[in-house]
């Protein structure tokens, strides 16, 4: 059944707030609530080195449906405060003048504060030591929360999270049936063993980052939701995201689309090692379940599984030798394969994500040959940028 626009959740063409918008998964969350007629407010660390993402979406939709935010310490106490409530509303870079007053509640300009926050930022470095990425994960999704609690206008609270929060595949480990209520604690417990941090540390404190910060969301809403009764929390889970960047150039192909992009030029890393078989998911799909679990009124508390299907390097690159058929130069500085098997994990959820893809008019998941033709097509073009 399709989604009715009509039956949303928050009011159509509102403001949505959304963390990290300069990211892979950040920056495309930020285009589909804009092409679904949303305001969008996205907030970056730093304002002058993204203007490109304003210029972009401006082109996109027109001017004044995108403002970038500057927000240089998530993990400050009331970070998110005046991103969420607008009191610097409008402004796109360059930001306000620090020394610039600020708005009393009752000067905001109608509808400034937010109808909803799609927090996506977090700490990406996988730095092996979980004291230099847990705690700021945590409190980045916690000061995110507390500040759509604080704003009467703002409604729904979506986390992005991962599949690492629920379950982590490594080879030769038996697969496990994942359910809304499955929780990483084995990554949680081999992040926070006794020292030495070593390098190999990584993904666990990377996994158990995801996972304590989804758990202190939910916790907190427990905790509180008496106060906000109108208030919705979901969460969205993605495993290997993959497609296209929106903007090559300048984004280039961060975080995982850059294994894609890897193999594309002829190059296996550890990383494709190091998680060589999962499920994927096109990162156009992870925004969309981004916006459903914003607007859909029937999705209330849940964790949405974005896992659109089985793949491992071996299927990616047996897709990017169709796609470069017709480039003989490129096909044969291909890798070999190194990486095939099956992740073993049942995702009991995954129905229910698809079903949400379909509500707002898609066919389903995108396939794994759209995905990496997406990633394709902007990296043959950057390469004819840059000739």
């Amino acid at each position: 059944m399709e989604f009715a626009t009509q039956d949303s959740a928050i009011p159509e063409g509102s403001t949505v707030l959304v963390t990290g918008c300069n990211g892979f998964i950040g920056s495309h969350i930020a285009d589909q609530f804009l092409q679904r007629g949303f305001r969008v407010r996205g907030t970056v660390r730093d304002a002058s080195k993204n203007t490109w993402l304003a210029n972009l979406f401006d082109a996109k939709y027109g001017t004044g449906q995108f403002e970038l935010f500057q927000l240089p310490d998530m993990a400050a106490p009331g970070a998110f405060g005046e991103a969420v409530r607008g009191e610097y509303y409008p402004h796109t870079y360059p930001t306000p003048d620090e020394n610039m007053p600020r708005c009393a509640d009752s000067m905001r300009p109608p509808n400034a504060g937010v109808s909803a926050v799609a927090h996506s930022a977090s700490i990406m470095t996988l730095a092996h030591d979980p004291n230099e990425v847990i705690p700021g994960a945590v409190a980045f999704a916690l000061n995110a929360l507390e500040a759509a609690y604080g704003e009467p206008s703002a409604k729904r609270f979506v986390f992005c999270s991962s599949s690492t929060a629920a379950v982590l595949s490594v080879t030769g480990r038996p697969g496990v049936v994942v359910t809304e209520a499955t929780f990483n604690e084995d990554a949680v417990r081999a992040a926070w063993a006794d020292p030495p941090y070593t390098p190999e540390r990584a993904h666990a404190v990377y996994s158990a980052s995801k996972t304590l910060a989804e758990q202190a969301v939910w916790k907190y809403h427990r905790d509180n939701g008496h106060r906000r009764p109108d208030m919705v929390v979901n969460t969205v889970l993605p495993n290997m995201t993959m497609g296209r960047s929106l903007d090559p150039v300048n984004q280039g192909y961060p975080s995982t689309a850059g294994m894609v992009a890897l193999l594309y030029r002829g190059q296996v890393v550890d990383y494709h090692r190091g998680v060589p078989r999962q499920y994927f998911v096109d990162v156009q799909d992870v925004g969309r379940l981004h916006v459903a679990a914003a607007i859909v009124d029937s999705v209330r508390g849940r964790r949405i599984f974005a896992f659109a299907a089985r793949y491992n390097w071996d299927a990616v690159l047996a897709v990017l030798r169709r796609l470069l058929a017709d480039d003989p130069a490129r096909l044969a500085r291909l890798p070999a394969d190194f990486s095939g098997g099956e992740d073993p994990n049942e995702i009991e959820p995954r129905p229910e994500a698809e079903r949400l893809l379909r509500a707002l008019g898609r066919p389903g998941w995108t396939s794994l040959e759209e995905s990496v033709a997406g990633a394709v097509e902007g990296l043959r073009g950057l390469e004819a940028a840059q000739t």
